[in-house]
């Protein structure tokens, strides 16, 4: 995962890595504040897109490692 907690104020984070495909999808509301809620308690506040790759790198690893949640 990228850290952009020393990026100064008003710099953009850095390019992705791999190559990128936009993704666009219908998510409730309350699913939405969810999100924000926990991106705003990360240390380096990421957008709403990096807040979503973050939190779906996470779901996949657990699920990688045998999880209860893994599918």
């Amino acid at each position: 995962m990228n850290n952009f907690q020393n990026l100064s104020d008003g710099q953009m984070p850095p390019k992705l890595e791999d190559e990128t495909k936009r993704l666009n999808m219908v998510a409730p509301a309350s699913w939405v504040k969810k999100i924000d809620d926990w991106r705003r308690q990360q240390p380096d506040l990421p957008n709403i897109s990096e807040a979503i790759r973050r939190l779906v790198e996470m779901g996949l690893d657990a699920s990688k490692k045998g999880s209860k949640h893994g599918r």
